[in-house]
């Protein structure tokens, strides 16, 4: 779980923190670039609310799998960048972003229980910030050494197609959640 977690935030959160220069050095002007990681904002609030309603009544992985491929196509947009294809693609990041983060703790409840969440699900999270800040290193280390972002979105789709199949390989649920009914709200037998 933790590696799946890794390479979602080397790509996503690495290349997130990449759009900028990405799009100025294809053309595009500061403030446009600048305004489109605005979006990107607002997707990835739209990515945890969605995220969050579905894994509820969907298979996490299966969840998991979308969001974490739905960059993938984002980060063809941006490589692109011409006219709005770099807005739809970081609105598919930003997707990505607000699912993984809030992926961690449903997993680690689901898979590993609650015994020790708090703990777990720190270790969890600090997989998923050191990813994090490699991704943001990788990411200009590779643009000083191509002189271009090609070679890291590239990576970046790798890493995300890795961790779809990391994460489906989970299995079912270890803990799966039972649904009670508290008896002030169970239907009560009728009196004759």
């Amino acid at each position: 779980m933790g590696g799946a977690f890794f390479l979602v935030a080397i790509a996503v959160n690495g290349t997130a923190s990449h759009v900028v220069p990405l799009l100025t050095d294809h053309g595009i002007s500061k403030e446009t670039a600048a305004a489109t990681m605005g979006i990107f904002g607002l997707a990835t609030m739209t990515g945890r609310l969605l995220a969050g309603y579905l894994v509820d009544r969907v298979f996490a992985p299966f969840v998991a799998t979308v969001f974490f491929l739905a960059p993938i196509g984002g980060l063809g947009l941006l490589a692109s960048a011409s006219g709005v294809l770099p807005a739809i693609g970081v609105i598919l990041l930003g997707l990505g972003l607000g699912t993984e983060i809030d992926l961690i703790a449903f997993l680690v409840s689901r898979y590993l229980g609650q015994r020790a969440f708090g703990e777990i699900y720190g270790c969890c999270f600090m997989i998923f910030g050191l990813g994090s800040a490699c991704g943001r290193f990788l990411g200009g280390l590779v643009f000083d050494l191509a002189g271009s972002y090609g070679p890291a979105l590239v990576g970046a789709a790798v890493a995300l197609v890795a961790a779809v199949i990391v994460v489906n390989l989970l299995g079912p649920y270890a803990y799966p959640a039972h649904r009670q009914i508290e008896p002030a709200l169970a239907p009560q037998p009728a009196t004759p």
